[in-house]
């Protein structure tokens, strides 16, 4: 049990609550001071001298000069102002203008609308107080100076016998008067710990509120950071797609180029088919280039393509997912075929993730010059993604498509759940190297 008190209190917690930031008003001598603070000391002030305009005019007159009572709710109400600015102090004044008020304005102190702003006072010591042990310090010492309080009341005046006659009218009955000292003073005990308790809760939602906004700005931040490592992963596997494949072409006409330039003159028709080669190894050299910007392979021996989607779709998954392929599916080239596996395979990733969907399908139509490929589902759409930033998985989706040369669409359906578009071109290297050869006779046998 102490344990599990001191943990409540976070005695040895160094987090400190920043002062409340609001907007401020333009009054030059109190412009440090928020809006939301002097409205609640213009209430408080309001509320206790209508409740001591009752007391009075229900009893007819009241104890002492009417500029004790005044004084003392416009102190209150200053007491108030400064409530979240200087918690402790205003928490330990407003204990000594209980007690003092009790003596020189009692019908403000005494007053039920008063007692409620002092509790309020005493909940905003603990809950904005700056250092834990110091807060409840303050509190300890509120709490023993209203036990002097009631044992003053009860020793030095004759507050004593008139609650004797009104709850226990039994004259010397020291078991009587003991019991009606220990309720007051567990009245007092409930009404400042009470206080406290309720203000160091405020204190440790505040806490809980603020790290769970730095914990959100710090997966914000790596997020964006994984994002941005996953571009250059990607643009990094690309270059040594790139060197790898472009390096063998380029090799080939350095070689056929000095062939061509040392026969020149002496086996012209050897050099013109060191030319043509040259011509045709430049071409196919771009032709693969471009292809392989979405050829990111992290397994040269087994790549999955068009033929392995049927077994992807057939995996469990908690959507029900089809499966549509419409058009020549031999004409889509390896590499091709793998961005769109990888394509479909990510889009049913985040229909696992995101969407709740129960039915999703997967159509892939090879056309004359394009392969589109589509992955819709009957989830909840946009709203299942609102709260989320855009994943790793969806960059490199895009990342690949891009480097086809395609065009990738992502977004809500119009008749509900989500829609993963994309459009690649079919124009690859494998398919480019038959007809740069065919070309390339063409033009030899037009050229005079």
């Amino acid at each position: 049990m102490p344990a599990a008190i001191s943990e409540f209190m976070a005695l040895d917690d160094l987090w400190e609550r920043p002062a409340p930031v609001s907007r401020r008003i333009s009054v030059p001598v109190i412009g440090w001071l928020s809006t939301v603070d002097l409205v609640v000391a213009g209430v408080a002030i309001l509320a206790v001298g209508f409740g001591a305009w009752l007391q009075a005019s229900i009893a007819g007159a009241g104890p002492g000069p009417w500029w004790h009572q005044a004084i003392s709710i416009l102190t209150l109400g200053a007491i108030l102002c400064v409530r979240r600015r200087f918690p402790l102090t205003q928490g330990a004044l407003a204990s000594v203008h209980l007690l003092v008020g009790s003596y020189l304005s009692p019908w403000v102190s005494s007053n039920f609308l008063a007692q409620v702003f002092y509790f309020v006072s005493i909940h905003a010591a603990v809950a904005w107080g700056r250092s834990r042990r110091a807060a409840w310090g303050v509190i300890a010492a509120i709490e023993m100076m209203l036990m002097g309080w009631v044992a003053v009341i009860f020793s030095r005046t004759n507050s004593a016998q008139q609650i004797m006659q009104a709850v226990a009218p039994h004259d010397g009955d020291t078991r009587a008067m003991v019991l009606v000292v220990v309720l007051y003073a567990l009245i007092n005990s409930a009404f400042v710990l009470g206080a406290a308790a309720l203000g160091q809760v405020s204190w440790r939602e505040a806490r809980a509120l603020s790290r769970a906004t730095s914990q959100a700005a710090t997966i914000a931040a790596q997020d964006s950071r994984l994002a941005d490592q996953a571009v250059i992963a990607e643009r990094l596997r690309i270059a040594r797609e790139i060197h790898d494949s472009v390096s063998h072409h380029v090799s080939v006409i350095g070689i056929q180029a000095a062939g061509a330039r040392r026969v020149m003159q002496t086996a012209p028709d050897r050099a013109r088919e060191a030319l043509v080669a040259v011509e045709e190894e430049s071409r196919m050299a771009v032709a693969e280039m471009r292809s392989l910007l979405g050829s990111l392979r992290q397994d040269p021996v087994a790549d999955p393509g068009l033929g392995d989607l049927a077994a992807l779709c057939q995996e469990p998954h908690r959507a029900r997912v089809s499966l549509d392929v419409v058009g020549d599916a031999d004409r889509v080239a390896p590499s091709l075929g793998l961005t769109v596996y990888r394509i479909v395979q990510e889009a049913l990733t985040n229909v696992e993730k995101h969407s709740g969907a129960a039915h999703a399908h997967v159509a892939v139509r090879v056309g004359a010059a394009t392969a589109q490929v589509e992955v819709t589902d009957d989830g909840r759409g946009a709203s299942a993604r609102a709260s989320s930033s855009p994943g790793v998985g969806l960059i490199g989706m895009s990342e690949r498509v891009v480097a086809h040369r395609g065009i990738l669409e992502t977004g809500p359906r119009t008749t509900g759940g989500w829609r993963v578009l994309a459009h690649l071109p079919l124009m690859l290297a494998e398919e480019l190297r038959p007809m740069v050869r065919e070309k390339m006779v063409r033009q030899e046998g037009e050229t005079p």
